[in-house]
């Protein structure tokens, strides 16, 4: 080792009560910076007063109590926290809101949802700028030091004295001549008296040609705008002045940069001297421009993004609204896009997606608004005109017809031609109540999902039955978000038995009791709580109940254990086998009673990882089975590799079993696979008494159905088997 310390990254303090905004923004922050995370405007506050200062603020603008605009106002009138740069995080687009942040002393806005790439853009920029500021004010502030000491010692004449202006000047050298940031010294006459070398290499005019000229020859050979007569009244009365201008180098060329200037006071309390210290900031100003780019326009294809068509379509709302004119929006893709990136690869998906944006393009009007608003997802928003909107509807599907038409011609894309079909949604304005731009294009977004399930190159129009089944599934997917807080989850268990009927074990199974609708099925609720981020949460508070409940009755349970299902995305996180260490302490008790149920989907991560995770889950007592076998990336090279103790075949499987010879032959194949692997063979789905008589042949075999048991309630079924209850922790 060198012995050298690795640099410190600057941390970012998060602020939103959105649990899953703080996931997306910390997963892809991480890596670069550290992150303090605060769920409230009353939490954050308590951070910046209690640790460590954050290098940034990313303050999310709607939250209860105390909002992210009060939050920002109250660190801008705080003389401690004041310089901590704040950058607003906010769903709305709305020019309004934007200028109160400002005004109120935010640097920058993100919007949701976010774009990852913007996101460190802006997040870089504004921390990029804030450190040259300060080290601007620093230098300043060492060489107002020296300048006084200097001026001080000057006047003394003790040998001690003598020494101290020694030393002092030997300072004043050091950060003089090697600072990065370009240094002018004047008098108080206004005489420039030096220059250091970061002057010479910024500017190109060397010490010869601007020392002991008067700083109004300067003004008008080198253009400071610093040398108006507003900028030096603000040094006489304050002492100093900061801020952003534009100079001119010995070249002609103009550049933008951040300057402090600075008096500095001698020993009879006037003004000796004034130092001004300045960056050029080029770099950064050309990293501005990209990042305002990428803010509203695509960086692959160059079109509007979401954030600008939503703005687009926000003016077309209003209009259409508040008038006589008519307009539609367009949600297409490309069908089987998929298919492009997986047999030739992602380049070749992109340049795909860059000729299909230009023939797009080069087929709708010069008023028209095209956008890519998300992988192989556009959105076309027809100019408004003064129309019915029985007359839009034709004009809109014969735009959809032509579309797609032109679309199926060849396109040629380096050696390879592609014919591409499209799928399109389609919805129109103004709509049957006061919509935002938001549900417009959700409500083309739905047409465009149904036409993609009735058939590949549809067009559907966005239909009210449409908009009411997404409404129903928005509000189960916010009832979801409060299941857990408010009581209304429920553990069930199925009973896994030997084929000679005695219990093995039990499949631990989630149900949602909605206080309106009743037992949620779980194919409805499970699904949505992947697209919305809960799955985890919800896998955690089937393991936090099971948990409970081996403790509560352990020393009645012998051998028994209890599958618990754990999605492909939980067992990814890189935390997820800490937790699992985390609820056993927890709730004091080992993992031989329990068994992780995990799906072939894991296997798209990299193997060493889940090889790696699953000999910690073996070491910790934990047992781990391979649910829905050979449904998914089933392979034996990945089998022969896993420390896993057992396979669960799939239902699918079982219910060929009935009268299917194939059926009871992919069965025996897999049993029989297991046996030599080792492993222990769950079948599922037995439902019927043909595939009960069926399975006996094999007495290995843990048989789990409607046919023996059908799930019930936790408490029901230990007092059954057990003659316990189970204890409630929800």
């Amino acid at each position: 080792m060198d012995g050298s310390t690795p640099l410190k990254k600057p941390l970012l303090l998060l602020v939103d009560d959105e649990p899953n905004n703080l996931r997306i923004l910390a997963e892809a922050l991480r890596y670069d910076y550290e992150i303090a995370i605060a769920t409230s405007g009353a939490a954050a506050l308590q951070f910046v007063e209690k640790d460590t200062l954050p290098d940034l603020i990313l303050l999310d603008v709607m939250m209860p109590s105390i909002d992210g605009y009060e939050v920002c106002r109250t660190l801008k009138q705080h003389p401690n926290w004041r310089q901590i740069p704040v950058i607003f995080v906010s769903a709305a687009t709305d020019s309004e809101s934007e200028a109160e942040g400002f005004r109120i002393g935010a640097v920058d806005y993100i919007h949701k949802p976010f774009n990852r790439s913007v996101v460190l853009a802006r997040i870089r920029s504004h921390l990029s700028v804030h450190g040259m500021m300060d080290r601007l004010m620093q230098t300043a502030s060492r060489l107002d030091a020296s300048f006084e000491s200097e001026s001080r010692a000057e006047f003394a004449s003790t040998t001690e004295a003598a020494e101290k202006l020694d030393a002092e000047a030997f300072l004043l050298d050091a950060v003089f001549n090697h600072a990065m940031e370009g240094i002018m010294v004047s008098d108080v006459h206004g005489v420039v008296r030096a220059v250091n070398p970061a002057f010479t290499r910024i500017t190109g005019f060397d010490a010869d040609d601007v020392v002991g000229k008067p700083q109004d020859t300067l003004c008008n050979e080198l253009k400071r705008s610093e040398f108006t007569a507003d900028v030096w009244e603000r040094v006489r009365k304050m002492g100093q002045w900061r801020g952003e201008l534009i100079n001119r180098r010995k070249s002609g060329e103009t550049y933008p940069e951040l300057r402090t200037i600075h008096s500095v006071t001698g020993p009879d309390g006037g003004v000796s001297h004034y130092i001004s210290v300045f960056s050029d900031i080029s770099t950064t100003k050309k990293n501005q421009s990209t990042i305002d780019f990428l803010t509203w326009y695509d960086a692959l294809t160059s079109l509007p993004n979401r954030l600008l068509f939503l703005d687009r379509l926000n003016v077309a709302v209003k209009l259409c609204n508040s008038s006589d004119h008519a307009s539609a929006v367009l949600v297409l893709d490309i069908d089987r896009f998929k298919e492009i990136n997986d047999s030739l690869g992602l380049d070749m998906g992109d340049q795909v997606l860059m000729a299909f944006s230009q023939r797009l393009e080069a087929l709708t009007g010069p008023s028209d608004t095209v956008s890519r608003i998300d992988g192989d997802e556009f959105a076309v928003l027809l100019a408004p005109s003064p129309a019915r909107k029985s007359h839009m509807a034709n004009i809109a599907l014969e735009t959809a017809t032509q579309l797609q038409a032109a679309l199926e011609q060849p396109l040629a894309v380096g050696e390879h031609e592609f014919k591409l079909s499209i799928s399109v949604g389609l919805t129109l304005l103004p709509g049957l109540s006061r919509e935002t731009a938001q549900d417009v294009l959700r409500n083309a977004e739905t047409a465009h999902h149904k036409a993609k399930l009735d058939n590949s190159n549809a067009i559907i129009f966005f239909s009210e039955r449409m908009g009411v089944d997404a409404m129903e599934q928005f509000h189960l997917a916010q009832a979801l978000r409060q299941a857990i807080d408010n009581g209304e989850l429920r553990l069930y268990l199925q009973s896994q038995c030997s084929t000679e009927n005695e219990l093995i074990g039990a499949e631990a199974l989630l149900r949602w009791e909605h206080p309106e609708h009743g037992l949620v099925s779980p194919t409805t609720f499970i699904p949505l709580s992947e697209s919305i981020g809960l799955i985890n949460q919800l896998d955690r508070w089937v393991l936090d109940q099971v948990l409970a409940m081996i403790k509560a009755c352990q020393h009645k349970l012998g051998q028994v254990r209890f599958a618990v299902n754990i999605s492909a995305e939980h067992f990814a996180r890189t935390d997820f086998v800490s937790h699992i260490v985390t609820c056993l302490r927890k709730h004091r008790i080992s993992g031989h009673h329990i068994t992780l149920e995990l799906t072939e989907s894991v296997m798209i991560q990299e193997l060493r990882q889940v090889v790696s995770k699953i000999r910690a889950l073996h070491g910790l007592g934990i047992e781990v089975s391979i649910d829905d076998f050979g449904t998914g990336y089933s392979s034996l090279s990945y089998l022969r590799h896993l420390p896993i103790q057992e396979l669960k075949i799939d239902r699918s499987f079982t219910k060929d079993i009935d009268g299917d010879h194939s059926g009871r032959a992919i069965v025996s194949m897999i049993h029989s696979m297991a046996v030599e692997l080792g492993l222990r063979t769950v079948v599922e789905g037995v439902e019927t008494e043909d595939q009960w008589q069926y399975l006996k042949r094999y007495p290995e075999t843990v048989i789990q159905g409607f046919y023996l048991n059908k799930p019930e309630p936790a408490e029901i079924w230990l007092a059954r088997n057990f003659s316990l209850e189970a204890q409630q922790t929800a």
